[in-house]
């Protein structure tokens, strides 16, 4: 039987406190991202102000566009409570792996943690991936695809169940891409991101797969995958979301869990 939303929200919860009581101190973390909209730089900035996970570094490929006095502001604003900033500018003429390898070359954590400027991340994101990569020990953790937002119909569906890519706490092959957190020298012994224009997520998970390091997919709650109507690198094919789901909600699923009420 599918697990409903209010028994997931108390499952996560219990989890939660499991992990985080088995852990002292998180290692150091780096967050790599890769914009290439104004808009979406805003949104991804201002999530990222609310994750509890007090300290990482974080580094900007800003693809394609000059940051707003309003963008640069934002960062100020997460420096000043501790998180290190590193921005650099890339020409239309490089590619999504390009600048993501090149950004992620540059990352000192010990972890490495990519997020994608267009999906939604609640407040206990990173937190939450850095509690189940210690915990499992995995070279590569990353949530399950519970929750899809489908833009050109403003609608949310949530799927789970017990098998495939709605499924939670497997180890397998796969984790959705903007949700992907890896020990760095297991990224860099696959060469980051590689430098292809699309199928970057897929280029690191194989290449640690293949290097024999395991991957760890955990629930997907506080995070919503977002499929915009022209904006991805790759054509949308939506019926595909909609057969089987756990749950539907127009517009964006609101809950404190995606950081999105109030």
């Amino acid at each position: 039987m599918t697990m409903d939303f209010e028994a997931e929200l108390l499952a996560v919860s219990t989890e939660r406190a499991t992990r985080r009581a088995a852990i002292k101190k998180y290692p150091a973390l780096s967050v790599v991202i890769s914009t290439a909209r104004p808009s979406d730089l805003s949104n991804i900035l201002r999530q990222l102000e609310l994750q509890t996970m007090k300290k990482f570094e974080l580094l900007l490929g800003i693809h394609k566009f000059k940051m707003s006095p309003t963008h640069k502001s934002a960062i100020t604003r997460l420096q000043k409570r501790g998180i290190s900033v590193i921005t650099q500018d890339f020409s239309p003429a490089h590619t999504l792996g390009s600048v993501l390898t090149t950004m992620a070359q540059r990352s000192s954590g010990e972890y490495l943690a990519k997020m994608d400027d267009d999906d939604i991340y609640g407040p206990e994101h990173l937190r939450d991936l850095m509690d189940t990569a210690i915990t499992t020990g995995a070279e590569v953790v990353g949530k399950a695809m519970n929750y899809i937002y489908l833009e050109a119909i403003d609608l949310t569906v949530r799927r789970m169940g017990p098998t495939g890519i709605a499924s939670v706490n497997q180890w397998d092959d796969w984790v959705c891409g903007g949700t992907i957190l890896v020990k760095s020298s297991s990224a860099r012994a696959a060469g980051w991101f590689g430098e292809g224009k699309s199928a970057v997520d897929h280029f690191l998970l194989s290449g640690v797969k293949n290097n024999g390091g395991k991957i760890y997919r955990t629930f997907g709650l506080g995070y919503i995958y977002k499929r915009s109507i022209a904006t991805q690198t790759y054509i949308t094919n939506y019926s595909k979301y909609l057969r089987g789901t756990s749950g539907q909600k127009v517009g964006i699923w609101s809950h404190e869990e995606f950081g999105n009420v109030g």
